[in-house]
C-alpha cells in the first residue's frame, strides 16, 4: 500500500516540527483574535444610545474598546509575524530538502531515463523550480493562513451558539450549499490539464532558446512561434468552458453569503420584536458569523493549490522512488587492474525509447590490450551506440552468458557502472564544460582525490593546450564561460583531451573528437589525440577517414553489423567497404 505524499513529506519534515508547533500555536492566537474584535466591534453599537444619555460613560466606554482593541491588533501583530517565521522556516527547509532528494534521484537514473520526453532537461528543471516550491503547502505560510481560518471557524460558531443559537443554526443551514459552492469552485480553479499545457509550452520554449544558434541559421523562427502558438490553442475551447464554469461556481460562492445573511438579519429582528435576544446579540452574532464566512471563503481557496500540492508530491516522489535499472555502485569493483582488453560478444541492442528499431545485430569483435581500433561506417550504423555500451550508458539484450560487453574477463553487467567509467577517458564531438576556470574543468577528470597543480599542467602538456593557457592574465584562473563559450571549437577540445588525461585511462574513447573542427584546429587537435593515444586502448568513431589512417585497425560497421575489418592499407588493397567510404568523401571534399 502506497504512503500518502502528504504523510511522506511531514515525515520529511519532522526535523523541522517545533518550527511547525510554534507555528500553529501562533496561528490559533491570531485566529483567536478576530472574533475577539467582532464581539468588541458589536459593542461599539451600545455606545451610541449613551452619547446623549450619558456622555461621560460613553467617553469611558469609548476608551475601553478601543484601548482593547488596540491591544487586540498588537497581539494579532505578533502572532503573524512569529507565525509567517515559524511557518516560513519550516516551508523553505522542506522546498531546499524536496529539492535536494529530488536532483540527487536524478542524477542516480541511467541514461535511457533521459530519453523520455517527460524527462528533458526543461521539464526536470520545471519540476526543481516550481514543483517542489508548491509543496511549502504542506508546512508553509499556507497552513498557518488555514490553521488560522479553522481557529476562527470554530470560534465563530462557539460564539454564535452563545450569544443565539437561533441564528447559528440558521446560518448552518446554508453551510452545505457554502461548502458544495466552495468544492466546485476548487474543481473549476483546478485546471487538471493545465500544468501538462505549462509544461508542453516550456519544452517548445527550451527546445528553440537552447538551440537558438541552429535555428536562427535555419530561419526558423516563425516555425517554433507556431508550434507555440499551437499548444496554446489547442486547449483554448476547454479552457473557454473552464472560464465559464468557473464565472457560475465563483459567483454562487461569492452571492450565497449574502443570502444567508439576509436570512439571519431577517430572523434577528424576529426574535427582537419577540423579546428573545437584544439587538447587541444580533449584531454580535452577525459580527462573528461574517468574519467565519470569511475564514471559510480563504480556506476554499487553498483548494487548488492543494491538489496542485498532492500532484506535485507524487510527481516528484515518482522519480525519487524510481530505482535506477543500472546503479552507478551496484556490481562487483574489482581490484585487479584493468588490462585493457574490451570484447564485444554477440551483442545486440535497441535504444529504451525506440525499441522498434534494432541498432546492434550480433556485434562481435576484440579490441586488444594497447590497441587503437577505430569504428567507421555511415550514419546510424551504430559507432557512437558501441561506445555508450562501452561506458555502461545502457545494457545491451540478454543474449546468454557468453553474449555482452566485456572489460578483461568481466561482463560490464556485472560490474558498477562507477568503476567502469574511472577506467575510461572520453573525448567526444562537442566536449561540454563547465562554467568554472581551465583548473577546475581539468581536475574533473578525476574526482577521487585531490589533484596537484603539477599534474594539471602536465595533463595540459600532453594535450597542447599548456602554451595557450600560459599567455592568458589569470592563466589556469580563467573562466571557460558556460559550456566553454570563451573558447574556440579546438581548445575546447584540448581542454577536455586534458580532462581525459588526467584520470590516466585504460580506455580511451574519442567519439568524432575533430569532426566539427576546421582543418588547422584539426591538425593541431589530431597532434594531441595522437599523444593521448600512446600505448593505451583506444576506441575511435571516425567521421573523417583521414584521421584514421594510424589506427591499427579498422571496423567497418552497417546497420549495426561488422562487415569488414583489418589495417588501412589492407583494407585499402581490398577494395571493399572502406575503400568506398574512402573514395566516397574525397569526392565530397
Amino acid at each position: 500500500m502506497k504512503k500518502s505524499p502528504i504523510g511522506r513529506l511531514l515525515k520529511i519534515n519532522r526535523p523541522e516540527l517545533k518550527y511547525i508547533v510554534l507555528g500553529c500555536i501562533c496561528a490559533i492566537i491570531a485566529g483567536a483574535v478576530q472574533p475577539s474584535f467582532a464581539i468588541l466591534y458589536s459593542e461599539v453599537y451600545s455606545i451610541f444610545p449613551l452619547i446623549l444619555s450619558n456622555p461621560s460613560e460613553a467617553d469611558r466606554k469609548t476608551s475601553l474598546i478601543c484601548g482593547m482593541m488596540a491591544l487586540l491588533g498588537f497581539i494579532r501583530f505578533l502572532s503573524m509575524l512569529a507565525q509567517g517565521y515559524f511557518f516560513g522556516v519550516s516551508g523553505e527547509r522542506l522546498t531546499k530538502r524536496i529539492r535536494a532528494l529530488y536532483f540527487e534521484c536524478i542524477l542516480r537514473q541511467e541514461i535511457g531515463w533521459f530519453d523520455r520526453p517527460e524527462n528533458q532537461a526543461g521539464a526536470l528543471t520545471a519540476n526543481l523550480a516550481t514543483q517542489a516550491s508548491r509543496l511549502k503547502l504542506i508546512s508553509g505560510s499556507q497552513l498557518g493562513t488555514i490553521m488560522e481560518a479553522v481557529v476562527l471557524a470554530v470560534a465563530s460558531l462557539v460564539i454564535g451558539f452563545v450569544f443565539s443559537w437561533q441564528l447559528t443554526l440558521l446560518f448552518l443551514a446554508f453551510f452545505p450549499l457554502i461548502v458544495i459552492s466552495g468544492m466546485f469552485q476548487v474543481r473549476s480553479m483546478a485546471g487538471g490539464g493545465k500544468m501538462e499545457e505549462d509544461m508542453t509550452m516550456m519544452r517548445v520554449a527550451q527546445e528553440a532558446i537552447n538551440n537558438d544558434r541552429t535555428v536562427f541559421t535555419l530561419t526558423l523562427e516563425e516555425h517554433f512561434y507556431q508550434k507555440f502558438l499551437k499548444v496554446m490553442r489547442d486547449d483554448r475551447k476547454a479552457v473557454i468552458r473552464e472560464c465559464l464554469m468557473f464565472g457560475l461556481v465563483y459567483a454562487l460562492t461569492q452571492s450565497v453569503t449574502f443570502f444567508a445573511f439576509a436570512a439571519v438579519f431577517a430572523l434577528g429582528i424576529h426574535l427582537i420584536d419577540m423579546r428573545v435576544i437584544g439587538y447587541l446579540a444580533l449584531f454580535r452574532v452577525f459580527s462573528v458569523m461574517n468574519m467565519g464566512a470569511q475564514s471559510l471563503g480563504r480556506t476554499a481557496s487553498f483548494g487548488p493549490e492543494a491538489k496542485r500540492a498532492s500532484k506535485s508530491a507524487r510527481t516528484i516522489f515518482a522519480t525519487i522512488d524510481r530505482q535506477s535499472q543500472i546503479p552507478a555502485d551496484e556490481g562487483e569493483m574489482p581490484q585487479k587492474p584493468f588490462q585493457g582488453r574490451v570484447t564485444f560478444s554477440h551483442v545486440y541492442f535497441r535504444y529504451p525509447t525506440r525499441k522498434e528499431l534494432r541498432i546492434l545485430k550480433n556485434f562481435s569483435h576484440t579490441v586488444e590490450p594497447g590497441q587503437t581500433v577505430a569504428l567507421v561506417g555511415q550514419s546510424g550504423c551504430g559507432k557512437s551506440t558501441l561506445l555508450q555500451l562501452v561506458q555502461r550508458f545502457y545494457d545491451p539484450s540478454d543474449h546468454g552468458p557468453d553474449s555482452g560487453v566485456f572489460f578483461d574477463q568481466w561482463n560490464l553487467r556485472d560490474l558498477a557502472p562507477s568503476w567502469i567509467r574511472k577506467q575510461i577517458g572520453i573525448v567526444s564531438q562537442e566536449p561540454n564544460l563547465f562554467d568554472m576556470t581551465f583548473e577546475e574543468n581539468i581536475a574533473y577528470g578525476d574526482n577521487s582525490r585531490d589533484v596537484s597543480m603539477e599534474e594539471i599542467t602536465e595533463a595540459a602538456r600532453q594535450a597542447n593546450i599548456h602554451d595557450f593557457i600560459s599567455t592568458l592574465p589569470d592563466g589556469y584562473q580563467t573562466m571557460a564561460g558556460q559550456r566553454g563559450s570563451q573558447l574556440s571549437g579546438g581548445q575546447k577540445q584540448r581542454i577536455a583531451i586534458a580532462r581525459a588525461l588526467l584520470r590516466k585511462p585504460a580506455l580511451l574513447l574519442l567519439d568524432e573528437a575533430t569532426s566539427a573542427l576546421d582543418n588547422e584546429s584539426e591538425r593541431v587537435v589530431q597532434q594531441a589525440l595522437d599523444a593521448a593515444m600512446g600505448s593505451r586502448t583506444s576506441l575511435v568513431v571516425a567521421h573523417r577517414l583521414s584521421t584514421v589512417q594510424e589506427a591499427d585497425l579498422i571496423v567497418v560497421l552497417e546497420s549495426g553489423r561488422k562487415i569488414e575489418t583489418g589495417p588501412p592499407a589492407a583494407l585499402m588493397a581490398a577494395k571493399g567497404a572502406f575503400y568506398a567510404l574512402h573514395n566516397a568523401e574525397q569526392q565530397t571534399r
